[in-house]
């Protein structure tokens, strides 16, 4: 017994490499498939709340569909109308971070002996925002390609269910539907609760930026959103951009500090008050697990995985704690070493 659980855990080492080199050769493929899945997780959690209401699978689908379509109509009407004005003037962001210097005498020695100007004075922005226009519109591309995989999932999901249950035994059956289950929970809660949230401080971001006058409100409230979803440093870097433009825009440096603060207070409100009380301890990773889970992905996957680390971590941890051999491991990454079996 003792020499099969030597030799198990080594064994589960080499498949956990083995998987993961097989994640990062066919990233493409398993980001598309993993956004899928996110997204399915998300409608139908939606499609069901709408059903509860309406008891009804036509008006329920017809709900989910129109809120499908309009969401990403209202991503690709921000970004069609804005983008490409904002990529001519990208190099205001750079500009922002020499009047951020400028205006600060500290910054302004400390930076100076890395000639952080002549660095900036050398960077193509031009160059950056048309990489950024051409990295958008893959985006939006792939957006396509994974609501065409949505539509065929949905059409074979109860065959696939069927599947499940003429390939396993009873027991390993049910196994299946308790991991399937747990995950599809708590990612449920997550991802619509993290969804609102960063609904919520897009709009309010958006505005306290038209309110302030500041060009391309809606495009910096479209990025709040997106880089909500990316832990720890999504909201920062959310909230970095708009205030290093409105350097450029603004004939006072001290508006631009005062805009800052007004994002700062929607994103400490959700961030310490309302998230932590609404997810409560769904998530149960540890701080530490986060940001490395976020390096690690990032890394795996680019910037693709910088937004799937969380939902991808709560979902390994879950299967990781099904299994006897791998529940220490599991322990490792909880929040508090408790886990539910």
């Amino acid at each position: 017994m003792n020499l099969d659980k030597k030799i198990a855990m080594p064994l589960w080492i080499m498949v956990i490499f083995l998987l993961f080199v097989v994640l990062y050769l066919g990233k493409s493929i398993f980001v598309m498939l993993t956004f899928t899945f996110i997204l399915l997780i998300f409608f139908s959690g939606l499609y069901r709340y709408f059903f509860k209401i309406s008891h009804s699978n036509i008006i329920s689908a017809s709900i989910t569909g129109f809120i499908f379509v309009g969401f990403f109509g209202i991503i690709g009407f921000i970004v069609s109308t804005q983008i490409e004005s904002f990529t001519e003037n990208f190099d205001k962001i750079g500009k922002g971070f020499q009047g951020l210097i400028s205006s600060n005498s500290l910054l302004n020695v400390y930076f100076k002996d890395f000639n952080i100007q002549q660095i900036f004075s050398n960077v193509d922005f031009s160059a950056l925002g048309t990489s950024a226009l051409g990295i958008i519109s893959g985006f939006a591309g792939g957006l396509v390609t994974v609501g065409l995989l949505l539509v065929f999932i949905l059409i074979e999901k109860d065959t696939f269910v069927k599947k499940i249950d003429i390939i396993f035994s009873d027991k390993s059956e049910k196994k299946i539907e308790n991991i399937y289950g747990k995950i599809y929970s708590d990612l449920n809660i997550f991802i619509v609760s993290k969804f609102l949230i960063a609904l919520l401080n897009g709009v309010v971001s958006g505005i306290i930026m038209l309110l302030f006058g500041l060009e391309f409100a809606l495009l910096f409230a479209l990025f709040v959103f997106i880089l909500d979803f990316i832990p720890s440093v999504g909201g920062a870097i959310a909230m970095t951009l708009p205030f290093l433009f409105s350097f450029v825009q603004f004939d006072q440096s001290y508006m631009s500090f005062v805009l800052l603060a007004c994002l700062m207070v929607p994103q400490f409100i959700t961030g310490n008050i309302i998230e932590p009380r609404v997810m409560g301890s769904r998530l149960n990773l540890s701080s530490f697990v986060i940001i490395l889970s976020l390096i690690f992905w990032s890394s795996l996957w680019g910037v693709s995985g910088a937004f799937l680390a969380i939902p991808l971590m709560v979902s390994i941890n879950i299967v990781l704690s099904k299994f006897s051999i791998t529940q220490p491991i599991a322990i490792f990454l909880s929040q508090d070493g408790q886990i539910k079996k």
